[in-house]
């Protein structure tokens, strides 16, 4: 096995410890040296006990005991039966309007449409002019305190 030339192991295990707990604080500066010696490469180990085929037969029976069977369910009920029908013929969707109904019909569009459009009266000028007029109003006073408050700047910087 190679050696490393620091601690004397190889690294494959871990160095024992030092025989005297150093302080905690000073770090590695105790210069503790680590022994060169490694733990023995053949430790003991528990290998575990395989069980044999009649304990797992034994275990899946007990298993199995515990399981309690679902209780039978009651068949379903037969669909009730539905009126035959003779084959290939099928009853309409949906019934189709009468022709009184289908006329009544035309006859309400076509009034619809020939009646004549109801008679509109055009909004006066006065109300555009007045929001424009008010527009406009606003749009100086707010211009007003604008101008006032630069002035009023300006004055103070270089006055």
């Amino acid at each position: 096995m190679a050696e490393d030339s620091v601690t004397g192991v190889d690294g494959t295990f871990e160095p024992a410890p030092p025989p005297l707990l150093s302080d905690p604080l000073s770090g590695l500066v105790t210069g503790a040296n680590l022994p060169t010696q490694r733990r023995d490469e053949h430790l003991p180990v528990a290998a575990p006990k395989l069980p044999t085929p009649d304990d797992l037969r034994e275990a899946v029976d007990a298993a199995l005991e515990e399981e309690e069977p679902p209780p039978p369910q009651a068949p379903a009920p037969p669909p009730p039966p539905a009126a035959e029908t003779p084959t290939g013929i099928m009853r309409p969707l949906r019934q189709w309007p009468s022709a009184a109904a289908v006329a009544r019909t035309l006859r309400a569009t076509r009034e619809r449409i020939q009646a004549p459009p109801a008679v509109r009266k055009p909004a006066g000028m006065r109300s555009g002019m007045t929001v424009v007029i008010v527009i406009v109003l606003v749009t100086v006073v707010i211009l007003y305190f604008v101008i006032t408050s630069l002035a009023d700047t300006f004055s103070q910087l270089f006055g």
